[in-house]
């Protein structure tokens, strides 16, 4: 179910390089996202996301200053990495959101992103990265149609986010 770019061979995360360019607010996240957030930083989900859902995508708040992602440090580093937390969308990296094709199947459509300072850097990546990417992918799909099946039903967003 997922659908992207040509491969990418080497690929090393610069973050500090770069000022974290990756990690703007207003990153898609689905509502098992949200969840898991929640269940690591203890937050409201509307603390942390925009709970109005754009076909059964939401998307995390901007920092208080208005400068990148909500979950963001000043040293460029991310509060949810390395944690169960950390939405699907940025365990994909360097691969991003291109957009979602509806029909009877669900598509996620990522590309890899090219102005990233780490792309074509580094190491090889692991053996199993597309691998770990297509299951990735998967999941955001199955969270995704998972959420409008209960949007579908009739349940509010908050109540669809507490249902998951």
């Amino acid at each position: 179910m997922l659908i992207y770019s040509a491969p990418l061979a080497k690929w090393k995360c610069v973050y500090k390089k770069c000022s974290a360019q990756c990690c703007v607010g207003g990153r898609e996240v689905t509502a098992g996202d949200i969840k898991r957030i929640n269940g690591v930083t203890n937050l409201k989900p509307e603390e942390f996301a925009v709970l109005s859902d754009e076909k059964g995508l939401f998307r995390l708040r901007n920092r208080k200053d208005g400068d990148g992602c909500y979950f963001l440090r000043d040293d460029y580093s991310c509060k949810l990495h390395g944690t169960e937390g950390k939405p699907l969308l940025c365990r994909m990296y360097p691969f991003k959101f291109d957009g979602i094709v509806y029909g009877d199947e669900i598509f996620l459509k990522v590309r890899a992103v090219e102005d990233c300072p780490g792309f074509g850097s580094g190491g090889q990546l692991e053996a199993d990265f597309e691998a770990r990417l297509e299951g990735l992918g998967n999941k955001f799909v199955r969270e995704l149609k998972g959420y409008l099946k209960l949007k579908h039903e009739g349940l509010e967003v908050k109540k669809a986010l507490e249902a998951l």
